[in-house]
């Protein structure tokens, strides 16, 4: 949700600035502008926003020509929270003398309260956001301690703000001066060759360079062409406080953040030749599934036949005292029970997990929407672990059922896709998902990418706990290597069927999915899939659920899919029951095993799907899923990569 973007080097920023946000809609907005500093104190600064399309904005700044000239410049696409899409809610926000200029991801909490004290003072308002009155309390601040520095000021002025952020401002009388800083949202900052970027997302970064500074929360950053400095926004208000000239007072220490070395490539961000980003990435499975088991998932060197997995990151020895030495994956075998957070398409995949590890590694698991989880008052204890699931690792909620964890003594281990974002460092241990960027709002192979990361840490749990013998773990584990080449194998025919399967459904309003047992949470992901893209409203339901109140809506016209794989125990009763929606008009697609012939004249369509283990079959069904939804959201000239109303990060409560 919202994307920054900040420049300073000497290169003119408008063009660079444009392309940046073009890198970060996927996130989601409503409209765009820049801010740009033309290079001489005592001009105004120069801001152009619309709503709209970034297209929008581009065209604005082409017909502005010379008038948006400078090298140092601030952008942000928006996702309306306070006031609705419009050029003059759009950011960057100003001062009324347009000295001060702001962009801002994130929610002030307390916006009621300081615009009120604010406008009391004078100040006038011109836009319905939150954001505006960042510009006005910095000016206010500035205006009480005019001997102040500018990161001094910024600082001040954000202790005020109760709320998430991630800013970026510009200054009149500063032409070689940008300040970041964040709380609750991220900031990176981009190290280049005598330019520095400033970005919410690294997708916008790349291109410039692969050298990072992963802001921390509460660290303010200042940027000039010559180098940066990093600090606490607290250390930076207590150094001020220390002495009643502000200019006087010892700066604050900068604190050790090191640069990091980007994974990400611009290949990886780019469509490679597909239509949309989602299709690359659904197409792209086999490669991410490989990526995510490379290194953990090996035979062993004494007996070649044998499988081992290693996760790395939940075998060190945690550094707390109170650990006594013991890994997270020694914590979470002796567990009292694990407790799974997540949103979205990430819950989906933890409803798999505690299928997964209850069954193999026999230890107790909850589910929890985070967002109903934080606010409920758990009852977590010291020998519970908290797992957290994100593909970006930046879902507030989830974050926030983090901290909740950390205040009840509780480890906590993140799974997420995105390298150095807050829940990787948030949390005590954690797996990656090496998914690569997923661009595509609707998430793809980042769920499958956690369902077997999942499925890794459930096998080394059974057999950490010797619940597992070593002959059922290589069968587990050549099942989990074959996976992507049978993926590869099938993927052209199953393509060119869902093709033809989407255009009979195209024109639906509703849909249906069901699942038993393990197969429910890949219903209710294929619902999740088809309403996020197509706008058709669908709803998932385990297979014996549909007759507490579902099979009212089953009529002709209505299509219904039906995950039956034989494996399923329920299989037969599931079989039984997508005749009775046949004996209702309805029209079934049944996902089922390769060689299975038991719906032929049932069913309106049979996918037939690779054969592999139980636990193993999410990582295959949901694949035509995600096709489906595409291929019909294709029909309907959706807009795929970018639905609307979404985002593909929700970074604010």
């Amino acid at each position: 949700m919202c994307g920054i973007f900040a420049y300073i080097g000497d290169r003119q920023a408008a063009a660079l600035l444009i392309a940046a946000l073009k890198r970060l809609e996927y996130r989601g907005y409503d409209s765009a502008g820049i801010g740009i500093h033309g290079g001489e104190t005592g001009k105004p600064l120069k801001v152009r926003k619309k709503v709209g399309k970034v297209q929008n904005l581009d065209d604005d700044c082409a017909n502005a020509g010379d008038s948006i000239s400078g090298t140092l410049g601030i952008a942000h696409t928006r996702w309306a929270t306070h006031g609705k899409p419009s050029d003059v809610n759009s950011h960057p926000h100003t001062t009324a003398d347009k000295s001060i200029a702001v962009v801002h991801n994130g929610v002030v909490e307390n916006y009621q309260t300081l615009k009120k004290q604010l406008s009391n003072k004078g100040y006038k308002f011109v836009s319905e956001t939150d954001t505006e009155l960042l510009a006005h309390l910095v000016r206010d601040i500035r205006n009480d301690m005019p001997e102040a520095t500018w990161p001094q000021v910024v600082a001040t002025a954000l202790q005020h703000v109760e709320g998430a952020w991630g800013v970026a401002f510009l200054f009149e009388d500063e032409p070689d001066l940008m300040i970041g800083a964040r709380k609750g949202s991220p900031l990176i900052l981009g190290v280049g060759n005598g330019e520095y970027m400033l970005a919410s997302d690294a997708s916008a970064i790349v291109e410039h360079t692969k050298d990072v500074v992963y802001l921390r929360e509460g660290e303010l950053v200042e940027v000039h062409r010559s180098g940066y400095k990093v600090q606490e926004i607290q250390q930076i208000v207590h150094s001020l406080k220390e002495s009643l000239s502000p200019r006087s007072a010892r700066e604050g220490q900068s604190v050790e953040n090191p640069i990091v070395r980007l994974e990400l490539s611009l290949d990886q961000i780019e469509k490679a030749g597909y239509p949309h980003f989602m299709l690359k990435e659904i197409f792209d499975q086999p490669n991410s599934l490989r990526n995510g088991m490379r290194g953990r998932i090996y035979n062993r060197q004494d007996k070649p036949d044998s499988w081992q997995i290693k996760l790395g990151g939940l075998e060190k020895a945690l550094e707390a005292p109170e650990r006594e030495g013991k890994s997270a994956i020694d914590i979470m075998a002796s567990a009292r029970r694990l407790i799974i957070c997540a949103c979205g398409t990430s819950w989906h995949s933890g409803l798999i997990a505690k299928y997964v590890l209850e069954n193999l590694a026999k230890i107790p698991v909850e589910v929890e929407y985070a967002s109903e989880f934080r606010y409920r008052n758990p009852v977590i204890g010291k020998d519970d672990v908290i797992i957290a699931i994100s593909q970006s690792g930046e879902t507030a909620d989830t974050l926030e059922a983090i901290k909740m964890a950390k205040k009840n003594n509780a480890i906590t281990v993140g799974i997420v896709n995105v390298v150095g974002s807050s829940i990787a460092r948030e949390t005590d241990a954690g797996i990656y998902l090496h998914a690569g960027p997923e661009i595509g709002v609707a998430s793809t192979k980042a769920f499958t990418g956690q369902v077997i990361a999942l499925l890794m840490v459930a096998l080394r749990l059974a057999t950490e706990r010797g619940v597992m013998s070593d002959e059922v773990l290589d069968s587990y584990c050549e099942a989990l290597n074959a996976l992507p080449d049978k993926l590869e194998s099938w993927f052209k025919d199953l393509n060119d069927q869902i093709k033809v399967i989407s255009k009979y459904f195209r024109l639906a309003s509703n849909a249906l999915f069901s699942g038993c047992g393990i197969h429910f949470p890949v219903a209710l992901e294929g619902a999740l899939k088809l309403k996020e893209i197509s706008y058709i409203h669908a709803e998932g339901f385990p297979a014996a659920e549909i007759r507490h109140g579902a099979l009212t809506l089953i009529r002709n016209f209505v299509p219904v899919v039906c995950i039956a794989m034989k494996s399923d125990p329920a299989y037969e009763q599931v079989k039984a029951q997508i005749s009775e929606f046949r004996a209702k008009d309805a029209a079934v697609i049944v996902l089922t095993d390769q060689e299975n012939n038991d719906f032929n004249g049932i069913a309106s369509f049979v996918i037939r799907c690779p054969a592999t283990k139980l636990e193993l079959e999410p990582l295959i069904v949901a694949i035509p899923l995600q096709l489906l939804s595409y291929y019909i959201a294709d029909e309907r000239g959706c807009s795929i990569d970018q639905p609307r109303n979404l985002a593909k990060s929700v970074t604010v409560e």
